[in-house]
């Protein structure tokens, strides 16, 4: 039966929550937020503190509450707390937004024990510190307004990369246009016609108030060069006293009140009109944009600059808000002031108009309001968790490329997966793949997410075995079993299967594998494995491992790696990546060592050696270097599964002996030599239409030193067959997300 999808109703109640309505790019934010959201049917309720932004939206037909949300007493905080539960139950709330740190903290509270749908904004990023990370609540789902707040939240909060939705500063652009009349605004603060008119709009908090301040310093030099300058500075805050002091002094330098102070307003679009330049950051240089004004990008967090299209990613990347650029001074205001006034009139308007359609191609108010709503769906629907169980937090990179690429493709296929791994190092798969991750081995917390769960995913790789442990073999199929006790559909995931040699683990596994919901394999071993024991579920069939749709791999991210790791530039490379194995020969290091010292002396070819789990390949790698004659390199740092890939698509032969070395090696056409250890690795070679591979226990030299030839005289042909084979099961691959999709939404596949 296919998973309902609940959307939100037109006419529905939403709460729109934040500390305070004085101006600020958030709360300008939120106006706007709540009208178009009204506009397009919804019933509006806000609250806050109050401030300057209230009656603009009584104005406008929306409810607002006054709520001490403004700092943290713990006395307003409880206050806050009543009001706010009292308002959701006579309102009769069906989605809570909230908009700062207090709020969220105190409804995610509320949010714990009247279960109302509860989505969050980040609008900045917090002070982790003191304790105080642990007062903030991201809700169910969250919306972030900047690329870098979102990655701020997966990396300091571990908020999952499914729960974050990326939205804009929306800007209503009717309001903000060229088309405003000011009059009034004019005569209010006795502006002329003639004078030059800069504005300046932001908070003068503290924390905010530092670009002003540079800017009236700026002003006796300005003043010097701009023929009857007028700098209109719009704000207030806690700041705002040291920034009159500093204008009453400059203006008396100059011997003319060239500066002139605002104070909070609302009419900010009047206050942008007279001008000819505009100074500012995040959603007030937007909203002079869209006036067609052209905008210097300054404030606390750092300097952009007079804005042109070759600034646009730099903008976009911070939110406008200069996070991690250079830090603005009186000087480079000044540099760039001055340049904006020696353009030709046509270059002013050129980049106001720039800046006007990007506005209306890239930051609607309407595309706002619809990124919110889509958030809001996301919370009402209330996912039930994907498990994925499999051998992760070990360290392993393949197995780290098993899980990426599941997570990657169930990403595909469905929007904001609710994804909990049991791992063997929760917090590290949290950081490293920004999902919900628990113990593998934590029963409680195991049975727990069950019960919030509607799917378990087990796999990639070959868990399905009992040649390397019984024990893990039975850890494997007590997950599966619990999750079909409990009505869970559950998929194995592209696995291997096999071997499997002990008469009871033949038994139990054909009884538990009859009833899983869907079995794909990574190849057709794996599905005569099954077929040999007796499993008779239909529901099987055979894609690729899921490695294998991993993203291109970045050359040269590869090649600084290697130079950081003291592999010689310039030089052809043969990696070799080999792991310890109890059926490995006494001669074993030796043979290896023999043909890395025949790949360098008659081909040229320098060894890198490359671990794949540095735990079981460190020690025999380093072995097999120190006998050999030729100098050669070892990776020594672990890498993530991107520059693992890209440190393979650097090398020009491989052997491998793990079979994910043996994948990489395939997604960068890398001609390799297999080391058979486990059918895995055979079955492998053989998919991808390669020859060149012995069995580690017949393991001979002049068997190695043949193989190596053959790949060399046949290299080009080898690339290219890889590649073909590459892509075909590149496809193969993606119908494992393809079909894990379709399992969970529908409960069942068609095969």
């Amino acid at each position: 039966m296919k998973v309902r999808v609940i959307a939100l109703k037109k006419g529905a109640n939403i709460l729109l929550s934040l500390m305070q309505l004085n101006i600020g790019g958030a709360e300008t934010h939120v106006v706007e937020l709540a009208k178009e959201l009204k506009r397009k049917g919804f019933n509006i309720i806000v609250t806050s503190n109050g401030g300057v932004y209230v009656r603009e939206l009584e104005e406008a037909g929306i409810k607002h509450y006054s709520v001490p949300l403004q700092n943290k007493n713990p006395l307003n905080m409880i206050k806050a707390a009543r009001l706010l539960k009292k308002i959701i139950k006579e309102e009769k709330i069906d989605i809570v937004h909230s908009h700062a740190r207090i709020p969220s903290f105190i409804l995610g509270r509320l949010h714990r024990h009247m279960k109302f749908p509860f989505v969050t904004t980040a609008h900045w990023v917090f002070n982790t510190g003191y304790g105080l990370k642990y007062i903030t609540d991201w809700g169910e789902k969250t919306v972030a307004v900047s690329e870098d707040i979102k990655t701020y939240l997966m990396d300091n909060y571990h908020v999952p990369e499914g729960d974050i939705n990326v939205t804009i500063n929306g800007i209503d652009t009717n309001k903000f246009s060229s088309d405003i009349v000011c009059d009034d605004v004019m005569r209010e603060f006795g502006i002329s016609e003639e004078e030059t008119v800069i504005t300046y709009v932001s908070r003068l908090d503290e924390s905010r108030s530092l670009v002003a301040k540079q800017l009236i310093e700026a002003i006796p030099e300005l003043n010097k060069k701009i023929d009857k300058l007028k700098v209109v500075i719009v704000g207030a805050g806690d700041d705002f006293d040291n920034v009159k002091a500093l204008t009453n002094k400059v203006n008396g330098m100059v011997g003319r009140d060239v500066i002139v102070l605002a104070g909070a307003r609302t009419d900010i679009n009047k206050l942008i009109a007279p001008c000819r330049l505009f100074i500012g950051v995040s959603r007030a240089a937007l909203e002079a944009m869209a006036a067609n004004k052209p905008v210097i990008i300054a404030g606390n967090e750092g300097y952009i600059g007079l804005f042109d299209e070759g600034k646009l990613n730099v903008g976009i990347d911070t939110n406008f808000c200069c996070r991690g650029c250079e830090q603005s001074t009186s000087e480079l205001l000044k540099r760039d002031v001055l340049k904006f006034f020696d353009m030709s009139l046509e270059e002013q308007k050129s980049l106001g108009n720039y800046g006007r359609q990007l506005i209306e191609k890239e930051y609607s108010v309407s595309r706002m309001a619809d990124d919110s709503i889509k958030v809001y769906d996301w919370a009402l629907q209330k996912n039930k968790e994907i498990l994925i169980s499999g051998y992760y937090g070990f360290k392993n990179s393949g197995d780290d490329a098993l899980l990426k690429a599941i997570i990657q493709d169930l990403k595909c296929y469905k929007e904001s997966p609710n994804i909990v791994v049991l791992s063997a190092n929760p917090r590290e798969t949290m950081e490293n793949y920004k999902v919900k991750s628990i113990s593998r081995l934590n029963p409680v917390k195991i049975f727990g997410h069950m019960n919030n769960a509607d799917m378990l995913i087990s796999g990639g790789g070959t868990l399905i075995q009992d040649r390397t442990s019984t024990k893990s073999l039975w850890y494997y199929l007590t997950i599966i079993s619990i999750a079909l006790r409990k009505k869970l559909k559950v998929m194995l995931y592209s696995n291997g299967i096999g071997p499997l040699e002990k008469k009871k683990n033949i038994e139990v596994t054909k009884k538990i594998l009859d009833k899983v919901d869907l079995i794909t394999l990574r190849d057709e071993k794996s599905a005569k494995a099954l077929r040999d024991i007796g499993v008779e579920n239909k529901n099987v069939m055979i894609t690729a491992d899921p490695a294998l749709d991993l993203d291109v791999a970045d050359k040269s991210r590869g090649a600084a790696i290697l130079v950081e790791e003291g592999v010689p530039s310039g030089v052809k490379i043969l990696g070799v990546s080999v792991r310890r194995w109890q059926n490995l020969g006494p001669d074993f290091e030796d043979e290896i060592a023999k043909v890395c010292d025949y790949a360098y002396e008659k081909y040229g070819y320098y060894t890198v050696f490359l671990p794949m789990q540095a735990s079981r390949d460190l020690v025999i790698l380093q072995n097999i270097g120190r006998k050999m004659k030729n100098k050669s390199s070892l990776v020594k740092k672990r890498y993530c599964v991107e520059d693992m890939i890209s440190i393979m698509s650097c090398f020009d032969l491989c052997i491998g002996m793990r079979l994910h070395t043996l994948i990489y090696a395939a997604v960068n056409a890398v001609p390799v030599m297999g080391l058979v250890y486990d059918p895995k690795i055979s079955s492998f070679m053989d998919y991808t239409h390669q020859k060149n591979y012995i069995n580690v226990e017949n393991l001979c030299g002049d068997r190695l030193t043949e193989m190596l030839d053959s790949c060399i005289s046949n290299y080009n042909e080898l690339k290219k067959d890889l590649q073909c084979n590459y892509n075909e099961l590149k496809q193969k691959a993606q119908l494992n997300g393809k079909l894990a999709a379709e399992l969970y939404e529908k409960g069942s596949v068609s095969i």
